[in-house]
This record gives C-alpha cells, sequence and structure tokens, in this order.
C-alpha cells in the first residue's frame, strides 16, 4: 500500500517539474548530431525525459525503453561535457547510471522500478543544474589574444 502511495507522488512530482520545465524551455528540437551544443543536448535531453514519463504514466515499455537509451547515448555526446572537472564526471556518470536503470526496468516492464529510476534520474539532472550554477569557471586567455 506504501509503495503505491510512493508511486502516485513520485510521478506527480514529476509530471509537474516536467511540465514545468517545459513551459520553461520550449520543446525539444529534431537533433540528434553528437557533436551539438550544450544547450541543445540539454533540450534534448529535456524532451527525452518528457517521453520517459509520458511512457511511465502510459506503461508503454517500448517507448520507456527507447527515451532512457536515448538519454544514456546522449551523456556521451561531445555537447554533454561543458565542464572537466570530477564533479562533473561524476554527475554525468550518476545521470549514466539512472538512465540504464530506466532502460532495464523498462525491458523488465517494472513500473515501480521505472518510476524510482526515473525520480532518481531527474535528482541527478536537477543536482548537476545546481552545481553547475554555482560553478564560477576562469578563463585564461592565450598569449597575442
Amino acid at each position: 500500500m506504501r509503495a503505491k502511495f510512493f508511486v502516485r507522488i513520485t510521478l506527480a512530482v514529476a509530471a509537474v517539474l516536467a511540465a514545468w520545465l517545459a513551459l520553461r524551455s520550449g520543446a525539444a528540437p529534431a537533433l540528434t548530431a553528437a557533436d551539438a551544443s550544450t544547450q541543445e543536448i540539454m533540450k534534448l535531453k529535456l524532451g527525452y525525459s518528457q517521453g520517459a514519463l509520458q511512457a511511465i504514466a502510459m506503461e508503454d515499455y517500448s517507448l520507456l525503453a527507447l527515451n532512457a537509451q536515448k538519454l544514456s547515448k546522449l551523456s556521451h555526446a561531445t555537447g554533454w561535457h561543458s565542464r572537466q572537472t570530477p564533479e562533473y564526471q561524476l554527475f554525468t556518470a550518476e545521470f549514466r547510471r539512472h538512465a540504464d536503470a530506466l532502460n532495464k526496468a523498462a525491458r523488465d516492464t517494472n513500473l515501480d522500478a521505472a518510476t524510482v529510476a526515473y525520480f532518481q534520474l531527474t535528482l541527478s539532472c536537477v543536482s548537476c543544474h545546481k552545481y553547475m550554477r554555482g560553478v564560477k569557471t576562469v578563463r585564461l586567455n592565450s598569449p597575442g589574444r
């Protein structure tokens, strides 16, 4: 009984978060290039995340697996790696681990595991974005510039 309540609450929170993010950033473009800009990559990530949430809500495991695979693959794109810090690498590894868990839950047709993996994936995004907003970088110009 408690597990079902947790799943419902988690889905509700995730749906509100996804809707809010969608309204703030617009729809994801039809872009898949591995060397897309960081901004384009983040828009794709949002679109695939929304697709995963939709798949969870509809119990569409093939759509869920597809979006989870796209999320994991996206984390390997050049534009994804906007910082070269150990912390950022940990956030990326955590994101990829949760995307892979989401894919496994889809293959196993396990709605509860998918919901938890989606929630953890969302938390990893929020944590990384919070970290990124707090990090100030120093750029050194090369001589002659």
